[in-house]
């Protein structure tokens, strides 16, 4: 999974977890965002593919990218 983060002057392709640490947050704050336990946002990060769009929207709003960004980004990095 790739999450296009658009700031700086430049798009920058980057995974859930990167994301999430450029955020400064913590799986456990990521989780409590979304309602869901530490373990099951772990897994996402792991395996996209267990990524609900429920979550997908949340994490989209999170981390201010679309939500196509979450499913059909690819990484040109």
């Amino acid at each position: 999974i790739c999450l296009v983060i658009v700031g700086r002057g430049k798009e920058v392709c980057m995974d859930l977890t990167e994301a999430r640490k450029e955020a400064r947050l913590s799986q456990e704050e990521v989780a409590g965002r979304l309602g869901i336990s530490r373990q099951t946002y772990a897994k996402m990060e792991k395996d996209p593919g267990s990524i609900t769009v429920d979550d997908a929207k949340k994490l989209a709003e999170m981390f201010r990218v679309s939500i196509s960004d979450i499913f059909f980004a690819s990484n040109n990095n």
